[in-house]
C-alpha cells in the first residue's frame, strides 16, 4: 500500500512538473532531465512510468481533456434550454482554464499541430469533448431555439464554438486577467448565440 501511494505521488509529481514546463516553454522547448529536475526524481523515473517525454505528453493531454469533458458534461443541467447549456459550457471552461492555465498554453499550442505522435489521442479527446456541443445545438435546433443546419454544419460549428472559448478563456489568464471571467464567459456565450440564433 505504501509502495503503491510513493509510485502514484511519484507519477503526480511528473504530470505537475511536466505541465509546468511545457506550460510555460512549449514541448519543444522542454526536456525529460528538466522534468525529472522540477519533479525532484532521477531522470530514469520517468522512463520507468512513460516510455518518452511524447508519451508523457500524450498521457497529458488525454488525462486532461477527458477531465475537461467530464466537467464540462457535469455543468449542464437537467432543466437548462440549450441557450442555457451553450452559457453553462462558456463559464465552466473559464473556471477550468482558470484552474488550469498550463495545461492550457499546452493544449493550444499542440492543437494546431499535425507532426505530433499523439495526434489520434487528441483528436478522439477533442471529438468528446466537441461531441457535448453538437448534443446541445441538436438539441436547440429541435426546440426551435436555433437556427436550422445539417450535420456537417453543426459539427463544425460546435468545434468552432469550444475554440472559441478556449482561446478566450486563455486569452482572459494571459493578457486580461483584470477582467471578470464571468463577464467574458457571458460575452463568448452571447457571440456563439447570435451565431446559433441567425
Amino acid at each position: 500500500m505504501a509502495d503503491s501511494k510513493r509510485q502514484k505521488s511519484k507519477k503526480d509529481l511528473l504530470f505537475n512538473a511536466a505541465m509546468s514546463i511545457i506550460g510555460e516553454r512549449g514541448y519543444g522547448g522542454t526536456s525529460v532531465d528538466e522534468i525529472a529536475a522540477r519533479a525532484g526524481v532521477a531522470k530514469g523515473v520517468v522512463y520507468y512510468y512513460f516510455d518518452s517525454k511524447a508519451a508523457l505528453a500524450e498521457q497529458l493531454i488525454k488525462t486532461g481533456l477527458d477531465a475537461l469533458a467530464v466537467r464540462l458534461d457535469r455543468a449542464i443541467e437537467p432543466e437548462m434550454s440549450a441557450s442555457e447549456a451553450i452559457t453553462a459550457l462558456a463559464h465552466e471552461q473559464m473556471r477550468q482554464i482558470e484552474k488550469r492555465r498550463d495545461f492550457a498554453k499546452f493544449l493550444l499550442s499542440e492543437m494546431w499541430r499535425e507532426d505530433r505522435a499523439w495526434q489520434m489521442t487528441l483528436d478522439t479527446c477533442v471529438a468528446n469533448i466537441v461531441a457535448i456541443f453538437e448534443r446541445e445545438i441538436k438539441r436547440g435546433i429541435s426546440d426551435g431555439q436555433f437556427a436550422s443546419l445539417d450535420d456537417e454544419s453543426i459539427a463544425f460549428i460546435a468545434q468552432t464554438i469550444w475554440a472559441t472559448y478556449l482561446s478566450g478563456a486563455l486569452n482572459w489568464t494571459v493578457i486580461h486577467p483584470e477582467d471578470d471571467p464571468s463577464a467574458i464567459a457571458d460575452r463568448l456565450a452571447q457571440y456563439a448565440l447570435a451565431g446559433l440564433r441567425a
